[in-house]
């Protein structure tokens, strides 16, 4: 059981260390070659643990195709488009913070679809999360609220997790006729790769590109393709099947933090107080919507509604 719980924070390290890595590799390369690289190097290693592991080839039917293509452009493709552009304009500690609205996301989509019900724990933290991204992209400044002048990388990060919350609610509405999880992602992964070899070719037009990486470009690839994308969401799945779905993801909480840690002490990222007031007021708004009131309070609010 140990072991379980080492590997949920290895998922929650390398998802956080992905924007320092991204970061990196900004440095010599254009994000459209990042997110390329990143998801078809991840797709390679994936098919080779499934031939390895002798498990069924993939899909039955042509429809299976289709889902676990249109999860691929939505889930990689649209989403780390978003997210890798704005990460570009944006900062690590940015990105890790509202990379935690993700499960938010998720629960409204699935809200509108009339699949769930928020209760008033879930609505005042959905409120409260978002109050703290408005902090972040604003910086409290009257004059960018007013201009509608906000940073380019924080919009196109929330777009990010917009398509990432579709990708949530639409994985578990598929299903497919095969079991392996590793499988169904090395199909995503590889549908998912397609238009980001697109959006390289498009790139390239404007100016030339540059592929040549040092020791350090190498490492931070290696944490993108091998780290954040195989083995985080390996051992993700293998924690749920372990501990439950709800207690492995607590360890997503986990990430803003790291990405923060990592970002002040490998990017030299000094946040203002703008952005540590926006990060109290989102982590406090995703810990309500995903535990509920705590029990101090729980009571005065069942009372009062």
């Amino acid at each position: 059981m140990q072991t379980v719980y080492i590997k949920l924070f290895f998922s929650a390290l390398f998802w956080g260390a992905s924007a320092i890595a991204g970061k990196w590799l900004f440095a010599v390369l254009r994000p459209a070659q990042v997110t390329f690289l990143r998801f078809a190097l991840a797709a390679l290693a994936l098919g080779a643990v499934v031939t390895l592991a002798r498990r069924q080839p993939g899909p039955a039917s042509l429809g299976e195709h289709l889902r676990l293509a249109v999860l691929g452009v939505v889930g990689v493709s649209l989403c780390y488009y978003f997210y890798f552009e704005g990460l570009y304009y944006s900062s690590a500690f940015n990105a890790g913070l509202i990379e935690a609205t993700i499960p938010l996301v998720t629960l409204a989509l699935s809200v509108l679809l009339k699949e769930e019900h928020l209760d008033s724990a879930q609505t005042t933290g959905f409120a409260l999360a978002y109050v703290g991204v408005l902090v972040i992209v604003t910086r409290l400044d009257w004059a960018v609220i007013q201009a509608f002048a906000y940073n380019r990388g924080d919009v196109l990060l929330l777009l990010g997790t917009l398509c990432f919350g579709l990708y949530n609610v639409l994985l578990r509405k598929f299903r497919f006729s095969f079991a392996s999880q590793n499988t169904k992602l090395f199909y995503i992964f590889l549908y998912g790769s397609a238009p980001l070899a697109g959006w390289v070719w498009l790139d390239g037009l404007g100016q030339p590109l540059h592929w040549t990486l040092d020791i350090h470009g190498w490492l931070a690839l290696v944490v993108l393709a091998l780290g954040a994308s195989v083995l985080a969401y390996v051992f993700f799945n293998q924690g749920i099947q372990a501990i439950g779905a709800s207690r492995a993801s607590s360890f997503i909480n986990l990430v803003p933090v790291i990405t923060a840690g990592l970002a002040f002490i490998l990017l030299g990222e000094r946040p203002d107080f703008s952005q540590l007031l926006g990060s109290a007021v989102i982590l406090l708004g995703v810990s309500l919507s995903q535990y509920g009131w705590p029990r101090w309070l729980a009571a005065r609010v069942a009372a009062a509604s």
